[in-house]
Formats: C-alpha cells, sequence, structure tokens
C-alpha cells in the first residue's frame, strides 16, 4: 500500500516599511531614486530623470561605488540588484551630467532583511489506503486553511480500498478532512480528479481538473468552457491574477483565458502538454 505524504511549511515572513523612499519626492527631482522593494539580498530601485535629456549617462552608485552605468530611456526605470548580503547596511545614489555640471540624486539607504534561523518544524501528512491516491497542487492561503487537490482514495471500514473518490483535503489549523468536490454537468455530480487550485481568498477558491470550478465560500459552482475554446483535451494548471483574470492550460497546447464572465481561446502556436 502507498500513502500520500504532503509537507506543510508555513512561513511567517515579516516585511519593513519603506519609510526611506516614501520621505523623499523623489519623482519631481532632475535625478531622483525610490526604493521600491528588498529582501535579504535583493532590492529594486527606480530612478526617475526629470531631464530632457532621456538618454543621458547615469551612474549607479552602492555605498559610495560605481556599480552600473545606464541610460534612461523612459522617464521612470526599475532596476533589480541581488548580490546584496542579509542585514547589512546599504546606501544607493545615482548621479549624471547635464551640460557640464554634475547632477546628484537623493540618497536611498535601507537594511537588507536578516536570514531565518532555518529552524524550522516539519509535520508529515498521510491521505489514502491506496497505491493509487496521489496529489496534484496545494494552495495556502493562511496557516489554518490549506487546500490540497488530487484523487484520494480510503480504505472502507474494513480496511479495504474503497472505490468512492475523493478529490480535496482541507487543512483547518488542527486537521484535514477529505473533499468530494463535485462538477455539476446537465444535472448530474461527477466528482474527476483535481489537477490544480488556485485560492484569492477564503471564499473565492477556483479548482480545474475535467472541468473549471469556483468556489465562493459556500458553493462549488463548475464554469464550464465552451467545447469550441477548449475541447476534449485534460486541463493541467489554472492561475490568475483576479476571478475576472484566469487562465487554464492544458493538453495539446491548449489555453483559455476567463474575463468578464466568458472564455476565450488562446493560441500556442504548440500541442505540447503546457502544465
Amino acid at each position: 500500500m502507498k500513502s500520500i505524504f504532503v509537507l506543510v511549511l508555513v512561513l511567517v515572513v515579516l516585511f519593513l516599511s519603506l519609510s526611506c523612499s516614501e520621505s523623499y519626492d523623489y519623482s519631481q527631482a532632475s535625478l531622483g531614486l525610490g526604493l521600491r522593494d528588498y529582501s535579504c539580498t535583493e532590492a529594486w530601485i527606480e530612478v526617475q530623470i526629470g531631464s530632457n535629456d532621456k538618454t543621458a549617462n547615469i551612474y549607479i552608485k552602492k555605498n559610495d561605488e560605481i556599480i552600473q552605468t545606464v541610460k534612461v530611456g523612459e522617464s521612470e526605470t526599475l532596476f533589480y540588484f541581488d548580490d546584496l548580503l542579509p542585514n547589512t547596511a546599504y546606501k544607493f545614489d545615482a548621479v549624471t551630467y547635464e551640460d557640464g555640471k554634475e547632477v546628484k540624486s537623493n540618497p536611498v539607504t535601507f537594511t537588507t532583511l536578516d536570514t531565518t534561523s532555518h529552524n524550522f518544524s516539519w509535520q508529515t501528512f498521510t491521505f489514502g489506503g491506496s497505491d493509487a491516491s496521489l496529489i496534484y497542487d496545494v494552495a495556502i492561503i493562511d496557516e489554518n486553511n490549506i487546500w490540497a487537490v488530487g484523487e484520494i482514495y480510503m480504505n472502507d471500514s474494513l480496511g479495504n480500498p474503497d472505490s468512492k473518490r475523493y478529490n480535496a483535503v482541507k487543512w483547518n489549523g488542527f486537521d484535514w478532512t477529505v473533499i468530494r468536490i463535485p462538477y455539476n454537468y446537465q444535472g448530474t455530480d461527477f466528482y474527476n480528479p483535481i489537477q490544480s487550485v488556485f485560492a484569492f481568498n477564503e471564499n473565492d477558491i477556483w479548482f480545474c481538473g475535467n472541468g473549471v470550478i469556483h468556489f465562493d465560500g459556500i458553493n462549488f459552482i463548475p464554469v464550464p468552457i465552451p467545447t469550441n475554446v477548449w475541447g476534449p483535451n485534460q486541463m493541467n494548471k489554472l492561475w490568475g491574477s483576479s476571478s475576472n483574470d484566469l487562465y487554464v492550460v492544458g493538453a495539446n497546447g491548449s489555453i483559455a483565458h476567463y474575463q468578464n464572465g466568458s472564455w476565450a481561446k488562446i493560441e500556442s502556436g504548440t500541442t505540447s502538454i503546457i502544465e
């Protein structure tokens, strides 16, 4: 007998406020820098040049040393730096020249985030009593709301494999519950394996497999894709920026886009499986 193991690691990340970028209105400067975000080893810094000459050389400095020379072709350009050290103070600034005169930017100062202790606690959860059980995807909303999907076959009361398929499990912070999520087609509920789950919040969760299903916190609602958009192909993955902007990909290079309540086919140019 094989069982399916899901290891769940819940990480809590604390974000520091970027007060240094808020205290200076760099958008009005001849040459300004703005700190957009940073992590343990990375920083995203925006360069704004107010000069009419958008092709001037700009020299970006880190701790008073020039590390990059760029030409800004737009009024705002975002630069990414990934060679920083954890828990280290940095100062970024920039300089350019207009009519032979040096123009300096405002300085941007910050301290990168520190790494964790790496002292993680692991738990092992077992689902299914059959070698046919599989988990395909997981969505973590928070530490008390986790969904995993696939095809899960439990044992019956006598310890024998039960042919009744489950296609999801849900974590509530204390234990897991096996769930049968229905896809209703022409008045009949089907419980096919679910390949993908994508959650925006606890009341806005999307699933796909043999069809697309939307969970509104109470009901599982099928959102069928027209056959001229999708056809009989297997759905493998679902992703979106909102419930009004979703993509489904699958077999034979299939891609479908959901927006404003309707589906549109996107030609991928391939017949390969997209996952």
